[in-house]
């Protein structure tokens, strides 16, 4: 477990990549991206927000790194980052909350 001065520090990481996607619109980007890479249009369409709201909230993601941005010619495509999904759960596993949802017992499980 991990207390005082480096627990501060490693929440204060997270806390501020958390904060990328501590918003409706962008756990529903999120959604969509952990389908396929898109382009924002592709995103806005399946979210039916405009391309604007779009483009601002994946500024927020790539700021706080949950997107990577890749030009392919004239095309800006979006992908989730899986490293910080890697980092978080590193970072949760080992407690005993993580122990009991990778060892659960699916027929008494209350985190389903």
């Amino acid at each position: 477990m991990i207390t005082g001065i480096r627990l501060k520090e490693k929440s204060k990481n997270f806390s501020r990549i958390i904060r990328g996607v501590s918003h409706a619109h962008r756990l529903g980007i999120l959604y969509i991206l952990s389908h396929k890479p898109m382009e924002a249009h592709d995103i806005a369409a399946n979210i039916d927000f405009s391309e604007n709201l779009i483009s601002h909230h994946l500024k927020q993601m790539l700021v706080s790194g949950w997107v990577i941005k890749t030009r392919i010619g004239r095309t800006m495509m979006y992908e989730i980052n899986p490293k910080v999904f890697k980092n978080l759960m590193k970072f949760l596993e080992g407690t005993p909350l993580a122990r009991k949802i990778v060892l659960r017992d699916p027929r008494k499980d209350k985190y389903s």
